[in-house]
């Protein structure tokens, strides 16, 4: 709901004229509004609201290089059946369950489906990750890095609380109110998404890395990936569908982890010499050592290991 607020000599900070003209309720779903916390905008309180449902699946596709799902016609989709899980798309059945709305054709809904299911294989901080749950995503791997299994998971972060969050994300209590926060609304968001992990699991395959032979190893693309790869989704698809037994947990920065950059000007090929190779330049000469590859010299790597 909107709350006034005051200034500091309790006067309102916004005349009563302004409150009166912005909308009370969500024109999507009729859930209340609320303000956000910098005052620079109103949204939906609901969580499952429609609208951010099909935000959250166009996200999916963005991320995965899905092509032909934009705004609209997720949003038909997710109205047409209902859905307030964007990963249900991965039990969606065009021939059985019938196209994704009524004007959008079933050769296109089975092209967008069948480029999803292309891309239904991930670890589980990578599944947590394209869920695309607010303030998760950049979390996801500090939260599930260390769990092949869901349920796992959720009974060490349900065990341990909010203290368990602020040790994964190693956020240090100053005792200030805002480190909390952090680690509240995480934990929260955790919590309102749990059915939607659990609901959609059974729909991808999720990759077990903590396992014996399993070999994982951290990259990071720096520009076009070339080699015939229209994207770098196409590109990230295909290296982990190479060799069962490697897993490479594509990051979008560069980190003292990161293990490979790969960089179309690595061999000496005019390239821009982006922000991220600059980074992985500055972290070598601090004593890391983060290969930086082209793409065929990766695709060899790869190779080398899975042979190994």
């Amino acid at each position: 709901m909107l709350v006034e607020v005051f200034c500091n000599d309790n006067s309102p900070l916004f005349s009563e004229d302004f409150y009166n003209c912005l909308p009370k309720r969500c024109p999507i779903c009729q859930m209340p509004m609320e303000m956000s916390e910098a005052l620079t905008g109103l949204h939906c309180s609901n969580p499952k609201c429609h609208s951010k449902v099909a935000q959250r699946l166009v996200a999916m596709a963005t991320q995965l290089g899905v092509k032909n799902l934009g705004d609209s016609r997720a949003e038909k989709f997710v109205d047409n059946f209902g859905i307030d899980n964007p990963l249900l798309i991965y039990s969606y059945e065009p021939d059985e369950d019938g196209q994704m709305a009524e004007d959008i054709s079933l050769d296109v809904s089975r092209d967008i489906v069948h480029q999803f299911k292309e891309k239904n294989k991930f670890t589980l901080a990578e599944y947590i990750r394209i869920a695309n749950i607010p303030n998760i995503q950049m979390s996801a791997f500090s939260l599930f890095d260390g769990f092949d299994d869901l349920e796992e998971a959720y009974k060490a972060i349900e065990a341990g609380g909010v203290e368990y969050i602020r040790d994964c994300l190693n956020i240090k209590s100053k005792g200030t109110e805002d480190v909390s926060i952090r680690a509240v609304k995480v934990f929260e968001s955790l919590m309102t998404f749990k059915s939607d992990l659990f609901e959609a699991i059974d729909g991808v395959e999720i990759i077990k890395i903590h396992t014996e032979g399993m070999k994982t190893i951290k990259a990071v693309c720096s520009t076009e990936v070339g080699v015939g790869f229209r994207t770098k989704a196409d590109f990230y698809a295909t290296c982990n569908n190479l060799y069962p037994n490697i897993h490479i947990e594509f990051g979008s920065s560069v980190t003292k982890k990161t293990d490979y950059l790969v960089w179309a000007g690595a061999n000496g090929s005019p390239a821009a010499v982006t922000n991220k190779v600059k980074k992985a330049r500055a972290y070598n000469e601090q004593g890391c050592n983060i290969k930086i590859v082209t793409a065929t010299e990766f695709l060899g790597v790869l190779e080398e290991l899975a042979g190994n």
